[in-house]
């Protein structure tokens, strides 16, 4: 037995009431993975990597900026 057909004989033994549950789960995971999606493209950013050819410690840079605003 598929897992499709697995999951359409658990769900045709609920009440129409658990089924709209069901499928507003599936809407509320299908929206989650779309959001997930969205988060990733970040990396096909022009800026994405930016320092990676950089002969510059990302790091020390860094800490560098932030201790010329401790007093």
């Amino acid at each position: 037995m598929t897992l499709l057909e697995q999951i359409e004989k658990q769900l045709s033994a609920l009440s129409p009431e658990k089924q709209n549950e069901v499928l507003d789960f599936i809407a509320f995971l299908q929206q989650r993975a779309r959001i997930s999606q969205k988060r990733h493209s970040l990396k096909k950013h022009a800026a994405f990597g930016s320092w990676k050819n950089r002969k510059v410690d990302a790091v020390k840079y860094q800490q560098d900026l932030r201790a010329e605003w401790k007093m």
